[in-house]
């Protein structure tokens, strides 16, 4: 998947899909103990979201991403942080470089999630530490239905690229994929979260500003996308017109010998 599918909304991705993932990654950044003076990596940043947090807690953060106009935002979140444009399967820093580096939700939609992971496992200091998060299994996500709604107009497109957010999703799958790069696992949990919007035009946009959304727009046209996923929606819609949509996430965290 390119900078082109993530690049397009920027600013909904910013502000209406990234703070919904914010109790998963306030969870993972304290197991890893991210504290003042913590090397961290954030690879596939995004909007730098993730980052702010870790800058909070008194990390040094670099962020890294193939999206030049998320990384834009990034800059004005997180001013202090190093921000670097580039593809998780070949990082452009030296071995044994962070104290810890972090995948949120990234992995998954690598060109090859083993090489990416590899390549984070190279630029970790030994007993540092790789995080990886995901999806659990699709039925366990009510989004998990915005995603089926998408993909007849995807497949409208075949040669636009694949769309797996659900490649790691399986019991053991982020641990099987941190051990195969070398790494030690030692702690794997879930974190339940609730994508909530004040309306359904929200909860549109936030889909349509992501890799999948932009996929299925350029395959069948905005209009399609759109009447999909209004669609797609109205069962989480409640009474007031917010949007709910109970979700799990994985995490699994290892450590480099």
């Amino acid at each position: 998947m390119s900078s082109e599918h993530w690049g397009g909304r920027p600013r909904d991705w910013a502000e209406l899909a990234e703070p919904s993932n914010h109790p998963l990654f306030e969870r993972v950044l304290e197991r890893l103990d991210v504290g003042p003076g913590t090397r961290l990596l954030d690879v596939g940043c995004g909007s730098g979201y993730a980052l702010r947090l870790a800058h909070r807690r008194g990390a040094r953060v670099t962020g890294l991403d193939i999206t030049p106009p998320l990384l834009a935002i990034a800059r004005e979140r997180v001013p202090a942080a190093t921000l670097v444009e580039g593809g998780m399967d070949d990082l452009p820093f030296a071995g044994e470089t962070f104290d810890a580096v972090v995948g949120f939700n990234a992995f998954p939609f690598a060109d090859d999630p083993s090489a990416a992971v590899a390549e984070a496992a190279r630029v970790v200091q030994p007993g540092g530490r790789v995080a990886a998060t995901t999806f659990a299994e699709p039925w366990r996500n009510e989004s998990t239905a915005l995603h089926l709604a998408l993909e007849p107009l995807r497949a409208a497109r075949p040669a636009g690229g694949a769309h797996l957010p659900y490649a790691l999703s399986e019991p053991g799958g982020l641990e099987r994929l941190l051990s195969g790069a070398g790494l030690e696992p030692t702690e794997s949990d879930e974190v339940p979260l609730v994508w909530a919007h004040h309306d359904v035009d929200g909860a549109v946009r936030a889909v349509l500003a992501s890799g999948g959304g932009a996929m299925a727009i350029q395959a069948s046209g905005e209009a399609a996308a759109r009447e999909a996923l209004t669609a797609a929606v109205a069962p989480f819609v409640r009474d007031d017109g917010r949007v709910e949509m109970h979700n799990v996430f994985r995490y699994a965290i290892a450590r480099r010998p």
